[in-house]
């Protein structure tokens, strides 16, 4: 699930709603949900430094990089577009996988290693973590990463596995978060999100992307949609005529 390819948090947007009120007003009422929010066990972004938990959200500033994402592989029917689109721009791509799609079509999770791409933790099943009780969603990552683990190892992949991990639907809470960082997992988020999970076409996905974007993006795609391997090619060739180049998501929590 994606949201917004805005770069601020929906609390700064409702900030600079009804700007007919004073500003301390709007941080007042801010600074009183806080609580609120965090007593309900929920976060809509993370405050993964505040906690200590590895994160990622972006390449830093003076990288000229992206990294390239896509969300819910492997997917049968667009899993080998966006291979066939990364191999002819020779652009490695980091794919966030669920696991139980990683054993439906192990053809393509091989081929995805084979290739040289980097497949990270999407969760066994896309379940939201927040909706699910504690040892569900412990299960959860920890299976995730255990398929990656199985996948890589029938690949003849060597040396370590990913220690990246993205929520389905960017949803964690604080016990999730607690999870990630006793095991020294990296949290993988983005700063370049166009939305393309409700399979806009081609032009619109691109065109988002395109508008936002900047050196140093962690780009939020998803494996599934139509559009999104159409886009794929303009997104890549904009970001060289920019001067960027596109590696994988780094690995923080490597030991």
């Amino acid at each position: 699930m994606i949201f917004s390819n805005s770069r601020q948090s929906p609390f700064e947007v409702l900030l600079k709603k009804n700007t007919d009120r004073p500003r301390w007003q709007h941080i007042v009422a801010f600074c009183a949900l806080v609580p609120v929010i965090w007593g309900a066990n929920f976060l809509w972004r993370p405050p993964a430094p505040m906690l200590g938990l590895k994160h990622e959200e972006h390449l830093g500033r003076g990288s000229t990089n992206i990294a390239v994402t896509f969300d819910d592989a492997p997917h049968p029917l667009t899993t080998p577009l966006l291979l066939a689109s990364l191999k002819r721009a020779d652009v490695k791509a980091t794919f966030f996988c669920i696991g139980g799609n990683l054993r439906l079509y192990p053809e393509l999770a091989h081929r995805m290693v084979e290739e040289g791409h980097e497949l990270a933790n999407h969760s066994e099943p896309h379940h939201n973590l927040t909706t699910v009780d504690p040892k569900s969603f412990f299960s959860h990552i920890d299976e995730g990463f255990a398929s990656i683990a199985r996948v890589e190892r029938d690949a003849g992949k060597t040396g370590p596995t990913t220690r990246l991990y993205r929520p389905p639907g960017g949803g964690l809470n604080r016990a999730a978060m607690q999870y990630l960082y006793d095991r020294n997992y990296t949290l993988a988020w983005w700063s370049n999100n166009v939305g393309d999970w409700t399979c806009p076409p081609a032009w619109k996905i691109a065109d988002g992307v395109k508008a936002h974007l900047e050196p140093g993006d962690i780009i939020l795609l998803h494996d599934g949609g139509t559009g999104t391997p159409q886009a794929l090619p303009n997104i890549i060739k904009a970001a060289r005529l920019r001067g960027m180049s596109t590696i994988l998501m780094p690995q923080q929590g490597a030991p």
